[in-house]
């Protein structure tokens, strides 16, 4: 059993992510009826790093919830997560190609720009730069 410290300095995260974690119900330690200290147990401890893991694929807690619970009843959750990351990644190489667009833009634009900085315009325009396109 491990205190909040213990068990954040044994799995190299903060005692603030352990406390969200406990907060939002994702690891329930026991706590001592005595002196109301939580302890966490090994289990917690594979939770917290499972859910550490899982972050780096990019699934969101409610998505690791999921997971955690379908494998907490005895259900296998990998084609669940196959399908997670999955969508995850065309969402990726969606967003990609959004930003691509994005940047030729920006450059496009520096590029037109460039010899028009010093230029004068009409003054009730806010930056003819931008609204002469």
């Amino acid at each position: 059993m491990y205190t909040v410290k213990q068990i954040a300095s044994k799995l190299s995260v903060t005692t603030d992510v352990v406390r969200y974690y406990t907060r939002i119900g994702i690891v329930s330690p026991r706590r001592d009826p005595e002196n109301g200290y939580r302890y966490y147990s090994n289990s917690d401890a594979r939770i917290i790093t499972f859910v550490r893991k899982a972050k780096h694929y990019g699934l969101t807690l409610n998505e690791i919830v999921e997971i955690i619970n379908t494998s907490l009843k005895g259900g296998s959750p990998c084609e669940r997560v196959y399908e997670m990351v999955e969508n995850h990644h065309n969402e990726t190489r969606k967003k990609i190609v959004e930003l691509q667009e994005f940047e030729k833009r920006l450059e496009n634009a520096l590029l037109s720009w460039e010899s028009e900085i010093e230029s004068k315009y009409e003054e009730d325009l806010i930056c003819p730069l931008i609204e002469k396109d």
